[in-house]
């Protein structure tokens, strides 16, 4: 996006590490995992002790929700959506779309199951 566009989306790679309390969430997180492998993003199923091992400052006894493990994704993060946004819209005016700000869109035009236009 940021380079098809020319736009910086703030993306910041820090990783990303969700922790889960019940078998239930574990349940969870491994489906999550095993999707995003599926689709070629990194995803690792961490238990107990290796998130102990990286994190042991938490509180994994004592916590009103003790935790049982984790899903970390190395090469996750965040990205600005106001960013995004405007890399979209910088992307569209590229391409000859015509955005008008606080004007009401009171239909969408489509031809052949696409849309092709709005109606303001």
């Amino acid at each position: 996006l940021e380079q098809d566009f020319n736009f910086n989306a703030m993306v910041s790679q820090r990783g990303v590490l969700n922790l889960y309390h019940s078998d239930a969430q574990r349940d969870a997180y491994t489906r999550r995992g095993n999707a995003m492998l599926l689709h070629g993003v990194d995803a690792e199923l961490l238990g107990r002790e290796a998130v102990r091992a990286k994190l042991p400052f938490l509180d994994f006894d004592n916590a009103r929700f003790p935790i049982q493990g984790g899903l970390l994704q190395r090469r996750g993060g965040t990205v600005r959506h106001d960013a995004v946004a405007w890399g979209y819209a910088r992307g569209a005016d590229m391409r000859g779309v015509d955005i008008i700000q606080h004007c009401e869109v009171t239909g969408i035009r489509r031809e052949n199951g696409k849309i092709v236009g709005v109606e303001t």
